[in-house]
């Protein structure tokens, strides 16, 4: 159990620095040996817990992103509605106000090619198929689970791929200014005529 304990703490660790580290230098300009030196370990320890720095990067963004959705959706939980779509906007909107707050994230997310995806096994998608099924609203009638996934997954791409130059370099506005745009889309796409 201490012994557990430890390797998780050295791993925590290693992840904490290269956060740092990526976020102040990029990731291209961090070395294993910068992450190890930071995290106060051998450089030998790091390979105990990640093949090289990739494999760390994909761990921290990981972890960002998870961070980031439970942020959006505990925000989406607390103004509730009895609409999915509505809910989903609400997620939506604090996603992109958390990068947006967030550019340097979001600018390490993009240069690690790690932007956020839906996933089938992650938690995140478990929680809307249950406030999906617990909707009362009719969006998403008749569709299977794969059918809505693929709806959820494309919308998410595609906000995130105008999100990200409209956070990063107001390209072609400032995201505040889209958002009504890529609301209405999610609408448009969720509706029950769909």
């Amino acid at each position: 159990m201490q012994l557990e304990l430890k390797k998780q703490k050295k791993k925590a660790a290693l992840m904490q620095a290269a956060y740092e580290l990526f976020l102040k230098k990029g990731v291209p300009m961090t070395s294993v040996g910068d992450i190890t030196a930071r995290a106060g370990v051998a450089k030998g320890t790091f390979y105990l817990y990640f093949r090289d720095k990739d494999d760390i990067l994909g761990a921290v963004s990981a972890a960002i992103y998870r961070q980031m959705l439970e942020e959006g959706y505990l925000k989406m939980c607390a103004g509730r509605t009895e609409s999915f779509t509505e809910n989903l906007i609400r997620l939506s909107d604090a996603v992109l106000d958390y990068l947006a707050q967030n550019r340097g994230v979001l600018e390490l997310l993009r240069r690690g090619g790690r932007l956020p995806k839906l996933d089938r096994d992650s938690s995140l998608w478990r929680s809307l198929m249950r406030d999906l099924r617990q909707s009362p609203g009719r969006e998403l009638e008749g569709k299977s689970e794969e059918e809505i996934f693929r709806t959820l997954y494309c919308l998410l791409s595609m906000g995130s791929s105008v999100a990200c130059p409209a956070i990063l370099r107001g390209d072609p506005e400032p995201v505040e200014q889209l958002k009504p745009t890529i609301f209405a889309i999610i609408r448009a796409a969720l509706s029950p005529n769909a």
